[in-house]
Order: C-alpha cells, then structure tokens, then sequence
C-alpha cells in the first residue's frame, strides 16, 4: 500500500512543530534555566513574531516530504518513507543544535550569532539535504520499482 503525499505532509508538519517546538524548549530550559512555564511562553512569543522565518525553517520538511511522496508513486513504499524519514531524523539533529548554540550565544550577549544559529538552518542544512533526497528519491524510482502486483492491491 502506498503513501500519499498528504501523508507525506502530515508528518513533516507534526514532526517539524514537536521538533522546533522540543528543540526550543529544551535549549531554554537546559541553557537558560527557564521553567517549563516560561520556556513555553518565550516559545510562543518568538514563533508569533517569526512566521516568515518559521515558513522558511519548514521549508526543507516539505520540500522532502513533497519529493518522498512523489518518489512513492514510482517506488516502493518501504524505500520511500526510509529516506523521508532519514532526512526528517536529520533535520531533527541539526536544528536541535541550532537551538541549543543560539541558546548559548544568547548567554554570551551574541546577538547575530545567536539570530543566524537558526536562521541559517534553512540554507545551509535544509538546501544540501533536500539536493541528497532528490537524489536519493531518483535512485529509488530507478531501481527500486514499484512492482506491477503493488499497484493493483
């Protein structure tokens, strides 16, 4: 059984709002030593005035969940949603630490560094990953087909 793209889409956006929102929260409350309560509300209080810079940092989630689900319709499912989640996996570990290091330049009174430690993430993690799961979702249609029994059940 296939995947659809909108699966696809569903679970880049619930993965990218638990990893933004845990990675943020995690890094305030471990680095600056808020409570859950205030971490919570710092969080909600910077995703509101950054929605631009949100849209951009959700960018690589989609695009890769846009390619793996098209890459779906040609290839096994299987070989599809593991790359799909490799780079969500990756995502994930990369932009934990953008969290973390503009936690710690905050600390430090670094304000560039700590804006650009997330702001960043889109272009210099996001673009090289979604180039590597264009590339991975070509060799997957290539040669690991859908096999014709697959597309009738």
């Amino acid at each position: 059984m296939s995947m659809k793209v909108r699966t696809y889409l569903l679970i880049a956006v619930s993965i990218f709002i638990a990893v933004v929102t845990g990675s943020d929260l995690i890094a305030r409350m471990t680095i600056v030593g808020s409570t859950l309560e205030e971490a919570l509300e710092e969080h909600m209080r910077w995703a509101s005035l950054t929605l631009v810079g949100i849209a951009f940092l959700f960018a690589p989630f989609g695009v890769s969940a846009l390619i793996c689900g098209t890459a779906n319709r040609r290839a096994n499912t299987r070989s599809a949603a593991v790359l799909f989640f490799i780079a969500l996996g990756t995502l994930a570990y990369f932009y934990f630490g953008g969290f973390q290091a503009s936690q710690y330049a905050m600390l430090d009174k670094r304000w560039t560094a700590a804006a650009l430690s997330i702001g960043l993430l889109p272009f210099f993690v996001g673009l090289p990953l979604v180039v590597g799961v264009a590339i991975g979702a070509a060799a997957i249609t290539r040669f690991d087909r859908r096999s014709a029994v697959q597309t009738l059940g």
